[in-house]
């Protein structure tokens, strides 16, 4: 977001905020309609888009990487032992990625 230009600043820069700040009530307003009345309550008070982006992108990305380990089934006729060490390793996997913070 860039700073509110001071009044003395130039026309150059009072055109840029108003040109970034029409833009950012377009994005937003896109970005609320696109997500359901409970999702907007929550996005509501943030400050701008980019906040809101950032929380969904957290979000959603916590559920698309537990969806591999909730996703993942046995084949039939599989050995056992070879599917637990395939959600083990899907464990570590979620694991070290949180813990790295990707």
């Amino acid at each position: 977001m860039p700073a509110l230009p001071a009044e003395d600043a130039s026309t150059e820069d009072h055109a840029i905020y108003k040109k970034w700040v029409a833009d950012e009530k377009k994005v937003r307003s896109y970005l609320m309609a696109s997500i359901s009345n409970a999702m907007q309550v929550q996005h509501d008070g943030m400050r701008d888009s980019r906040v809101i982006l950032h929380h969904l992108r957290e979000l959603y990305e916590e559920n698309s990487r537990n969806a591999e380990l909730y996703c993942t089934k046995m084949v039939e006729g599989s050995s056992v032992n070879d599917h637990v060490l395939k959600m083990i390793n899907a464990i570590e996997r979620l694991e070290a990625r949180q813990h790295s913070g990707c």
